[in-house]
């Protein structure tokens, strides 16, 4: 079956008859993120809402004011998934989401266009694709792909945009000659009865069973982001297509202008004050390493005469990072003494971390302890404990347990 959709791909709103509606728990699946969902299948005479499929994501609306959040394809039918039920011979006005419709003819079309001029210019050719909620990219048979070939596939793709080429769509049937012109990059085996095959002027013919733009200006722009390893012997050139481009502008100007705000220079500056930064952080946590490392030796130093000597030491320093511990546990391993210390994750104020050593017996009646009140994790291993804690909140009584454990040991 056609689908009223994909006979027009601009209708925003049709009416249908309900055939059936049943209950069911099958998942919504959003840009591959799979969701639970408890509703009902409605299955309708004819729908203009797009079910998934040929790597473009289904569309959502409403039949009536039920809202519509998934549509799936069961071989000649569409399965709309409604929150609430629909009686069975009920005409329902059918609307769609315009902007995400759009957004998916753009991105598909736009895949169909870059996809042929890889191939045909650049014996690329289109192994799959995906398109997603923010990017999409195609999957393409090659190892690598070079900064000049994608410049020159960018400005081509544009360049025929510019020249509003008409994108047509034929209908076919399985053993018609035409087909022998056309191609497929991901047919779905249950359209292979009535055969539709989008037309890109004369620069491309593709089966497919998705929703399409009537012309390439539509698509606006066609902007490539560049390329990353896919599967063995692929490579994914990630793109952007019409409005994404624009959204994906903006957001940039946004982050330009924050960054602006936080340096307090002209955009042109940027870089160059970033790299300035980046030296004199650098210089700025070698000497705190130089100071942190002075200071656990002091700390040793101290605790080694304290007299008498401690039975412990607790040392908790927000400032201090896990080179400092190690330090201090490392100075003092040989002294008999139990020895707790903690830092703090500058990133995660409540998380850090903590090491424990000293012999067994204290292990055994502090260690699960303070690992428990820490919500630590870690591994107790040659008379230590090394681990992230979760939750420093409970350190004073951590630090009250100790003193109140060594105050009682005879």
């Amino acid at each position: 079956m056609v689908f009223k959709c994909q006979e027009d791909s601009f209708l925003t709103e049709f009416t249908s008859k309900v055939i059936q509606c049943e209950e069911t728990k099958e998942p919504i699946i959003e840009y591959g993120k799979v969701l639970k969902f408890e509703g009902y299948q409605v299955i309708l005479e004819n729908t203009i809402l797009f079910p998934a499929g040929g790597g473009q994501p289904h569309d959502v609306g409403w039949l009536n004011d039920k809202e519509v959040v998934q549509v799936l394809r069961k071989g000649d039918q569409a399965l709309h998934f409604t929150k609430e039920p629909i009686e069975a011979g009920t005409d329902v006005v059918q609307k769609i989401d315009w902007s995400r419709r759009f957004d998916h003819m753009q991105q598909h079309s736009g895949q169909h266009l870059l996809s042929a001029i890889l191939e045909k210019d650049h014996n690329l050719p289109t192994t799959s694709w995906w398109l997603g909620a923010e990017e999409s990219f195609i999957e393409i048979n090659s190892t690598s792909i070079s900064d000049n070939i994608l410049q020159i596939v960018e400005d081509t793709c544009n360049k025929l945009i510019q020249l509003a080429i008409p994108v047509t769509v034929k209908f076919l049937k399985a053993n018609d000659p035409d087909l022998n012109e056309a191609h497929t990059r991901g047919l779905p085996k249950d359209c292979m009865d009535t055969i539709r095959v989008i037309c890109i002027g004369d620069i491309d013919e593709n089966m497919c069973c998705g929703t399409h733009v009537s012309n390439l200006s539509q698509l606006q722009i066609i902007k490539l982001l560049g390329v990353e390893p896919g599967k063995k012997g692929k490579t994914n050139l990630r793109f952007l297509v019409g409005n994404r481009v624009t959204k994906a502008f903006q957001k940039m100007l946004d982050r330009e202008k924050a960054l602006t705000g936080l340096l307090k220079n002209e955009p042109s500056k940027h870089e160059e004050l970033v790299t300035k930064l980046q030296k004199n952080l650098k210089v700025t946590n070698k000497n705190l390493q130089n100071v942190l490392s002075e200071l656990a030796q002091y700390e040793i130093e101290k605790i080694k005469n304290t007299q008498p000597k401690p039975k412990y030491v607790f040392l908790f320093k927000k400032e201090a990072n896990p080179d400092f511990n190690r330090a201090i546990c490392k100075g003092l391993e040989n002294e008999g003494m139990f020895v707790f210390v903690a830092s703090e994750d500058p990133d995660k104020p409540k998380e850090g971390q903590i090491i424990i050593q000293g012999e067994e017996s204290d292990f055994k009646a502090l260690g699960q302890q303070i690992t428990d009140i820490l919500k630590g994790k870690g591994a107790f291993k040659n008379g230590k404990f090394q681990g992230k804690v979760g939750d420093l909140g409970g350190i004073n009584k951590c630090k009250k347990l100790v003193e109140d454990y060594f105050n009682n040991v005879v």
